[in-house]
């Protein structure tokens, strides 16, 4: 059910990949485009969050709900939830970053839900 609702980022314009990684950076549902087939997504994700929430903590934004990232290639957004977990999706091009953090906000306490 899992791998099926990760899926469902694939019908968004520009998404290459979405993935939920566990405490230990194992993956554990992941979808990718044909094209990176093969490609371990969960490399510096916890540390990404971890940095990211030191910055929000010392700025006094309270806990982290997304971390993203834009770039002229594509964007990344890190969203953790619940037990540890962390909801990975990347975009390829000039993809709708407000679209992508909405679905992410749709989606993750579906996901939080599935992984109890």
């Amino acid at each position: 059910m899992l791998q099926r609702l990760l899926a469902t980022f694939g019908r968004i314009d520009g998404v290459q990949a979405a993935a939920v990684v566990n405490v230990d950076m194992q993956e554990i549902a992941t979808f990718l485009i044909p094209e990176l087939k093969g490609t371990e997504v969960a490399i510096g994700i916890h540390e990404s969050l971890r940095e990211a929430g030191r910055v929000a903590s010392e700025a006094g934004l309270g806990s982290i709900e997304q971390f993203w990232v834009e770039s002229e290639s594509g964007n990344v957004i890190l969203a953790p939830l619940a037990g540890g977990f962390t909801l990975y999706v990347s975009s390829q091009g000039a993809s709708n970053i407000g679209r992508l953090r909405h679905e992410v906000r749709a989606r993750a306490p579906v996901i939080e839900d599935l992984l109890r």
